[in-house]
C-alpha cells in the first residue's frame, strides 16, 4: 500500500533538507535480526528471509508468497502477511520460519502487521474487498497476539500501515484522500487511541507520503516519500516529523545512486534500516543509517531485488 503528504509544510521541509537532526536513542533492547523481502524466481513473487543485521548468515523463512513482517518485542515470534486462494493474511512463526500459525481467515486483505510494545496486540490494515473493486478501501484493526478479539479502529477513510506508539496506547498510520493533478497519490499520517477514540491528523497529505514507523523513544514519526512520484515533496527522501505535527525534516534526501524506501527503526532507536534503490545497478537493496541520517551502508544486496524490511529485538533464548 502507498501512502502521501500537502502544503502547510512545504517551506520548512524545504528549508530542511539535508538538514541534522538531534533524534536521541532509547535505553531499550538490544538489536537482534532482520528480515525482509526477496524476488523469488520460483514463485514468481516475494517470499521472507531473515539474516543479521549486517547481511550476512541469509536464511529463507517462507516458501509462501509472503511480504511485510515485523518481530514480536520479545524476538520470539515473528508476524507476517502471505497470499493464498482467497485473498492475504496474516500468520507468526518463528525466527526460524517454523510453527507457523494462521491468524486472520475470509476473504479479502488483512496485512502489513506491527506488534504492540507489550505483545499481546497486533496491528494490521484489511478490507474485505480487493483493489480491483472500486469501492476498496482499508481500515485499521486490531487483534490479539494469537488472531482472536479483532476489532476495528478506524472507520470512513483508506487507512493503511498502522504502527503502535511506543507506549502501546495509540495507533499511528497513513491515510489516503486522493491524488494530485499528476495522479499521485495523496495521503497524510494520523494517530488514534487503541480504543479507537482521539483521532487525529498529525501532518497534512503530501504527494508521495508512506511507509510511517514510530521511532523507539517515542520523539519521532519516520516515513518516506515515494520515490517515483514527480511532484512529490523530496521524491526518494527519509523524513521525520514529531507525532505533533512540529520538526519536520529530511533525514536523508536521496542522491545520484540512490533512492530510499520504507524505513523503520532498529529496536534500540539508534538506526534505520531501509529500501534503497540503486540507480547504477537498478536493483532494490537494504541499507542503514544512523539516527541522524548518516553513516549509509548497504547489508543486503543480492542478484534478486529485496523490500519490506523489519528489524527485531534481541531474543532471550538467542
Amino acid at each position: 500500500m502507498r501512502v502521501r503528504l500537502t502544503l502547510a509544510v512545504l517551506v520548512v521541509v524545504l528549508t530542511a533538507i539535508g538538514g541534522a537532526l538531534p533524534i536521541q536513542a532509547s535505553d531499550g533492547p538490544q538489536n537482534g535480526r532482520i528480515t525482509f523481502g526477496k524476488k523469488d524466481p520460483a514463485l514468481g513473487d516475494t517470499s521472507i528471509w531473515a539474516a543479521n543485521p549486517d547481511g550476512s548468515d541469509q536464511q529463507r523463512l517462507t516458501n509462501v508468497v509472503s511480504f511485510f513482517s515485523d518481530w514480536s518485542p520479545d524476538g520470539r515470534r515473528i508476524a507476517f502477511d502471505f497470499v493464498d486462494d482467497v485473498g492475504v493474511h496474516l500468520a507468526a512463526m518463528t525466527p526460524e520460519g517454523g510453527n507457523v500459525r494462521q491468524l486472520t481467515f475470509g476473504a479479502g486483505i488483512q496485512e502489513i502487521p506491527k506488534w504492540s510494545p507489550d505483545g499481546r496486540w497486533i496491528t494490521f490494515d484489511a478490507s474485505t474487498l480487493f483493489p480491483d473493486d472500486p469501492a476498496f478501501t482499508t481500515s485499521i484493526w486490531v487483534m490479539r497476539a494469537d488472531g482472536s478479539k479483532a476489532r476495528q479502529v478506524t472507520h470512513d477513510g483508506f487507512d493503511v500501515e498502522p504502527v503502535f506508539s511506543p507506549d502501546g496506547s495509540q495507533i499511528a498510520f497513513a491515510r489516503i484522500t486522493g491524488v494530485t493533478a499528476q495522479n499521485s497519490q495523496l495521503s497524510g499520517i494520523w494517530v488514534v487511541n487503541v480504543d479507537g477514540t482521539g483521532l487525529h491528523e498529525v501532518l497534512a497529505p503530501l504527494a508521495g507520503l508512506e511507509h510511517p514507523d514510530w521511532s523507539p523513544d517515542g520523539r519521532w514519526l519516520s516515513f518516506n516519500i515515494d520515490p517515483q512520484v514527480p511532484d512529490g515533496l523530496a521524491p526518494g527522501a527519509i523524513m521525520v516529523v514529531h507525532p505533533n505535527g512540529r520538526g519536520l525534516r529530511v533525514l536523508r534526501k536521496a542522491s545520484s545512486q540512490f533512492v530510499f524506501f520504507k524505513p523503520v527503526w532498529s529496536p534500540d532507536g539508534r538506526q534505520l534500516l531501509t529500501g534503497c534503490h540503486d540507480l547504477q545497478a537498478q536493483i532494490d537493496k537494504l541499507c542503514v543509517v544512523d539516527a541522524r541520517g548518516r553513516r549509509l551502508k548497504v547489508v543486503i544486496s543480492t542478484p534478486e531485488p529485496v523490500n519490506y524490511p523489519a528489524w527485531g529485538s534481541h531474543s532471550p533464548t538467542g
